[in-house]
């Protein structure tokens, strides 16, 4: 059989699945990049505070976010197997341990915020920040009920619903914003404040979308039937609380690095953080489609697994890699030629555009590892394998990314862009890393003749 013949269909499969995810996840950065826009032009200040008081919040919403990860691959392989009872019971125990995680982080970020003015930033941009950190906090707990049945969804191999849902998000919040920050239609006018606002009321129309989906779709009515004698058992409670925490510890790893990058940046002024804001946006833009790309292959391959056919799961996150690095290489070429411009979406104060156009550079660098990255750890979650690649994350991104970036920045001089050189080698690791291991966990024994 030829490389064509074996990867094609997995292509056409995997795109099918990851298209949906691939918008539905970029509509979530578009969220954060009108934010940042509007709040751009209306004070460089409010840029600058929203960029810190995100850069603490990630780091706990990507631990609520990827606690919930574990539901896909357990669902899938019950999906695999045709088990809808298995599947159900997983979307209980997990609706449970979701929302558990969800209100210990909410409690967690809220004990922060006293100390917000302690972490290196000017007390302009601190007191900013803090009433948009206390709004964009409270958001979790919706968030959290949202990612029980999104993930869910997925698992059964429906990505398209959670798009409409972004859609919704998208619309909602974008106009809230326009309105609240700068005060049209006879609403006052509250800055940053209204950001946070708008954030709120968007992430918290999302649940409500998505229950009454759930309660009406026919796609989801078996599993409707199957939820009234499903129970949450202690041993399925264990084994999602196993799989969740270290997924989570993974994601925590990796953006808590980039977060701490964030702050380092705001050490050195107000100018080179809203530049970093701005890059970091862009970036994450094109980083959503890689996203939505290791969406589909975490599904794809926890169904292949949950049937046993080790030979198909093989070749379905080898193309999950092929597709990335396509990707990934198209987004980067068109970060180069579009460095001088694409802050001018942002902000019209010069400075800040010189760095972050060279910022953009760097970012076109690392978007090959980061994609490569997180297909690769997609992949192994599709296995069900978290421990060790939370070990292997904590190499790339605590011993190697963030050192590596103070040192570049401080001690030889290189300012923000020793900060990101410090991510590109860090993404370069941890993609090594990853691929070796699922490259391991998914070798194909010859049977015996």
């Amino acid at each position: 059989m030829s490389f064509l013949d074996r990867f094609r269909p997995h292509y056409a499969a995997h795109l099918k699945l990851a298209i949906p995810v691939m918008f539905s996840q970029m509509g979530h950065v578009v969220v954060q990049i009108t934010d940042s826009m509007m709040l751009g032009h209306y004070d460089t200040t409010a840029l600058a505070a929203s960029t810190f008081g995100s850069s603490v919040f990630v780091i706990g919403l990507v631990v609520c976010i990827g606690f919930s990860f574990a539901m896909t691959p357990l669902v899938g392989a019950a999906a695999g197997k045709g088990d809808v009872a298995e599947a159900a019971r997983w979307f209980r125990t997990g609706s449970l341990a979701n929302l558990a995680i969800g209100l210990v982080i909410a409690a967690v970020m809220m004990g922060l915020y006293p100390f917000l003015d302690r972490m290196g930033q000017t007390p302009e941009v601190a007191a900013h920040a803090k009433p948009f950190y206390l709004l964009i906090v409270m958001s979790i707990i919706p968030l959290a009920v949202f990612q029980s049945y999104k993930q869910f969804a997925e698992g059964l191999g429906n990505t398209r619903l959670a798009l409409l849902i972004t859609i919704q998000e998208l619309i909602l919040n974008i106009g809230l914003n326009a309105v609240l920050i700068f005060g049209l239609f006879g609403f006052p006018e509250l800055g940053i404040v209204g950001s946070g606002t708008a954030s709120f009321i968007a992430r918290l129309s999302m649940p409500v979308a998505y229950i009454l989906i759930f309660k009406r779709l026919d796609f989801f009515r078996p599993y409707r039937e199957a939820l009234k004698t499903a129970r949450v058992r202690s041993e399925d409670l264990r084994r999602y609380i196993s799989l969740g925490l270290p997924v989570a510890g993974q994601f925590l790893l990796e953006v808590g690095a980039f977060a701490g990058g964030g702050i380092l940046v705001g050490w050195l002024g107000k100018n080179p953080q809203a530049a970093h804001q701005i890059a970091m946006g862009v970036a994450s833009f094109t980083f959503m489609g890689a996203s939505g790309i290791a969406a589909a292959a975490t599904i794809r391959v926890s169904q292949f697994f949950g049937a046993g056919n080790r030979v198909e799961m093989r070749t379905a996150g080898l193309a999950a890699a092929h597709i990335v690095l396509a990707y990934m290489a198209l987004t980067a070429i068109g970060l180069v030629l579009l460095r001088n411009r694409l802050p001018l979406l942002y902000t019209p104060d010069a400075p800040v555009i010189a760095i972050a156009s060279g910022l953009l550079l760097m970012a076109a660098v690392f978007q090959l590892f980061d994609g490569m990255q997180v297909v690769m750890l997609a992949c192994l979650r599709g296995l069900t394998d978290a421990r060790v690649p939370t070990l292997l994350a904590f190499i790339a991104y605590v011993v190697v990314t963030l050192p590596l970036s103070y040192i570049c920045a401080f001690k030889l001089g290189m300012r923000e862009y020793g900060i990101w050189t410090g991510f590109v080698i860090g993404l370069m690791v941890a993609s090594t890393l990853f691929l070796f291991r699922f490259l391991k966990l998914s070798k194909v024994t010859p049977s015996p003749v």
